[in-house]
């Protein structure tokens, strides 16, 4: 077998919380730099641990080594996966033949690693690394990320992602569903079993294939829950192990990976390695309840916080999912001071252009700035935007913008005065993005100022162009219930005489949402200025109606993978008590005319 060419891409997440944890990090990319002699290799890491510039000036001194980091106002869809299929696709743009995907605390053991993995997958197996099946039936056994070999080719062959299993079967760890892939199609795997003559548990201190260590998914905090089902104070004590084997694995490596692979354990070791002992045996698969149900309650108030949802409505949801679980209360009360009133609050940005200031720093290595949206939501008001924005915002591959809002409301304060160039600069500044991610705004008052298509059209000529109408009768109502009782409406009625509000309620309420319901205007001036191609016009109630089918439509036209399916598919948004009845038949037929 002739031996294999092409470039291998090494893709790390660094998982280290504090500074404490950067010597995992360090010594994985030392132990790659000293034990691969393959020629044509480059690393490509994903820094989670943002705010350490010492780290950062480190890293970005090794070489053959790409820095992408997260940016400080993005909430990542998944800590780890997100950041492989970013790391991926900057790979494979760059030319990537092989991939391998390594986790901060593991790293090679001898020379030449990287030839039998590589040997393997060029005489036809799909996979190649880690085999973790030490969990017997409880975790169908796969190929672990913490160290999975694989080729660019069967990747795109097979459509997978790093971010989200789209293979048709359940995962049970992250990247499972490359196995199950590999599996269903009969490929080879090369499978590096677990090669300790001891282990003190099976989770942690693993060698695998005598080529790979990887310390387990407690190398870091927070404490996993899976360690043990047997409460607090074992999972202290192993805990303690974990860090105890820590220290002995940086401080003497020699003598920790000799007493794992059988060796007898060196002269003044003694009593770790005893310790280690009394546990060399597998321990029992099983998780307590406190930790999973803390974890889903995390996982829901995050969802619940960026979809901006009331107090209210989250304590109904996590009830329903939690019932009486008192570590809900703790976490509605920390949180409770970052949710929005929307009675109250007036967005800075309608009532004036957002600044520099308002922008997060792009602080981010590997992003681009500078660059115009790749997509803008232009209408309509009540129309479903703040959902379909929500859903858009779910997708890994949709980055948030640097204001971290929904709506710039940008254009809307220069209508007729037209802009400047410094103006239009400013406005792209607002955008930024990682690899294989995009950037945008949803803004549903354009669609009914055609200025503000004007100057979207010179700020942005190429971007795409998403618009939602609903019914013209029912988004009218609906926006005038908005209008009467909405942010704008409280803080006028502190203000404003009883006669000031009628006249208010009479003339401006009506107008405006009479406005937004007549689509044609706006629609002309859209078409002028945009290319067809470059537009999509959703129907709101076919978006009810059939929410997966058109939302695989509008990630299908933004050129995002249109397989991802969001968790709150469903979910609704801004949805209150109408004020004003809804009107009659007769009612209706008048105001269609």
């Amino acid at each position: 077998m002739a031996n294999p060419t092409g470039k291998v891409a090494i893709l790390i997440v660094n998982g280290g919380h504090t500074s404490s944890d950067d010597r995992w990090i360090r010594l994985c990319l030392e132990r790659i730099a000293r034990f691969t002699v393959y020629p044509e290799y480059h690393i490509y890491l994903w820094n989670n641990r943002l705010g350490a510039p010492q780290l950062d000036t480190w890293l970005l001194a090794r070489p053959r080594l790409t820095l992408l980091t997260a940016a400080p106002y993005e909430q990542l869809h998944h800590p780890y996966r997100t950041p492989l299929q970013r790391l991926y696709h900057q790979a494979r743009e760059e030319g990537a033949t092989y991939i391998v995907t390594l986790d901060s605390d593991a790293h090679p053991l001898k020379a030449g690693w990287l030839t039998p993995l590589l040997a393997a997958l060029g005489e036809g197996a799909a996979l190649a690394g880690v085999w973790r099946d030490e969990m017997g039936s409880a975790i169908r056994p796969y190929v672990h990320p913490c160290c999975l070999c694989t080729t660019v080719d069967f990747v795109e062959r097979h459509q997978l992602r790093f971010d989200f299993n789209d293979a048709g079967q359940p995962p049970s760890d992250n990247l499972s569903h490359f196995t199950w892939v590999a599996e269903a199609e009969g490929l080879p795997i090369r499978k590096l079993t677990r090669s300790n003559r001891r282990s003190f548990h099976y989770l942690m201190g693993a060698i695998y294939g005598g080529l790979i260590y990887h310390h387990g998914v407690n190398s870091r905090e927070p404490v996993s829950d899976r360690i043990s089902a047997k409460g607090d104070a074992q999972n202290n004590h192993f805990s303690k192990l974990r860090d105890e084997a820590a220290t002995h694995l940086f401080n003497d490596d020699d003598s920790y990976l000799g007493w794992l692979r059988g060796e007898d354990a060196p002269a003044g070791c003694s009593d770790l390695f005893e310790q280690l002992d009394q546990l060399a045996l597998y321990t029992a698969v099983g998780g307590g309840e406190k930790g999973p149900r803390l974890h889903r309650a995390k996982g829901v108030l995050l969802d619940q916080f960026r979809n901006g949802r009331d107090l209210r409505t989250w304590k109904t949801l996590i009830r329903s999912h939690l019932r009486e679980t008192p570590v809900v209360g703790e976490l509605l009360t920390r949180l409770a001071g970052r949710i929005r009133d929307p009675r109250k609050e007036i967005s800075k940005f309608v009532t004036n252009p957002f600044t520099m200031e308002d922008l997060a720093p792009p602080s981010a290595h590997g992003w681009t700035i500078e660059k115009p949206p790749d997509y803008v939501g232009i209408g309509s008001p009540k129309a479903g935007t703040t959902w379909w924005h929500a859903l858009l915002l779910e997708h890994p591959q949709v980055a948030p913008n640097r204001t971290r809002r929904k709506e710039l409301h940008y254009f809307e304060h220069f209508q007729h005065t037209g802009m400047t160039p410094a103006q239009i600069e400013l406005y792209r500044l607002a955008f930024a993005s990682p690899p294989g991610a995009i950037c945008g705004e949803f803004s549903p008052t354009y669609l009914a100022y055609p200025h503000c298509i004007e100057h979207l059209a010179t700020a942005a000529p190429e971007t795409k162009i998403i618009v939602i109408l609903r019914n013209p009768v029912d988004r009218f109502i609906s926006h005038l219930n908005h209008l009467k009782r909405g942010p704008r409406r409280h803080s006028m009625s502190q203000n404003m005489s009883e006669q000031q509000l009628k006249v208010y309620d009479t003339f401006s309420c009506y107008s405006e949402a009479t406005l937004h319901s007549l689509y044609s205007v706006g629609l002309a001036q859209l078409f002028r200025h945009f290319d067809r191609k470059q537009i999509l016009i959703l129907q709101f109630e076919k978006s009810v109606v059939d929410p997966p089918g058109e939302l695989a439509r509008t990630y299908s036209f933004l050129g995002v993978d249109n397989r991802y399916a969001p968790r709150n598919i469903t979910a609704p948004h801004n949805v209150r008590p109408y004020v004003i009845a809804k009107p009659s038949a007769q009612e209706r037929a008048r105001l269609a005319a």
